[in-house]
C-alpha cells in the first residue's frame, strides 16, 4: 500500500523540492499538491477528492506560514470538519516548514492531527521520517505518539 500524500504549501519552488524528494521513493502515491489552506480544505474534505481515500489514512504535508489560513487555522478548520465525518478515514499530518521558531514547533506538538515536523527544504532523511511516522500511525492504530522522532 502506497502512503497518499498531499502537500500543502504556497511556494511553487518548495513544492517542486518535495515532488523530487518523494519522486525517489516506491513507498509514496502519486503527490497530490494544494497552494493554500482554503484550496486544501475545499478539495479534500468538501469535494470528491478525500472520498477515495476513506480506507486509508492521508498524510498531509503542511507549510505553515502562507497567506489566507496559516497551517495551524488550516489544521484546526481540517479537524472540525473530520470530527463530523468530512474527508479522509484518518489523518497523518506533518508540518514542513522555513520557521525556525520555537513556537511554532511547540504549537504543533498541542495538536492532535500533528505527528511531526521537519523544515525545509525536504530532504532523502525527511522522507523517510515521514515514512517512520505515517507506518508508526498505522501500526499504533492512529494514536499520537508520546514523543516525536528526530
Amino acid at each position: 500500500m502506497k502512503i497518499p500524500v498531499v502537500l500543502v504549501d504556497d511556494n511553487e519552488v518548495d513544492r517542486y523540492v518535495v515532488r523530487r524528494v518523494l519522486s525517489k521513493f516506491d513507498e509514496f502515491d502519486e503527490l497530490k499538491e494544494s497552494k493554500s489552506g482554503v484550496e486544501f480544505l475545499k478539495e479534500f474534505f468538501n469535494g470528491d477528492e478525500g472520498a477515495h481515500l476513506e480506507d486509508q489514512p492521508l498524510c498531509i504535508l503542511m507549510d505553515i506560514n502562507m497567506p489566507g489560513l496559516s497551517g495551524f487555522e488550516t489544521i484546526a478548520q481540517m479537524e472540525k470538519l473530520a470530527e463530523k465525518g468530512h474527508g479522509p478515514g484518518g489523518i497523518v499530518v506533518m508540518m514542513i516548514t522555513s520557521s525556525a521558531n520555537p513556537s511554532d514547533r511547540t504549537q504543533a506538538e498541542a495538536l492532535d492531527s500533528v505527528l511531526g515536523y521537519s523544515t525545509k527544504p525536504l530532504d532523502k532523511e525527511g522522507a523517510k521520517k515521514i515514512i517512520t511516522i505515517y507506518n508508526d500511525f498505522l501500526q499504533d492504530a492512529g494514536h499520537k505518539p508520546k514523543s516525536w522522532p528526530g
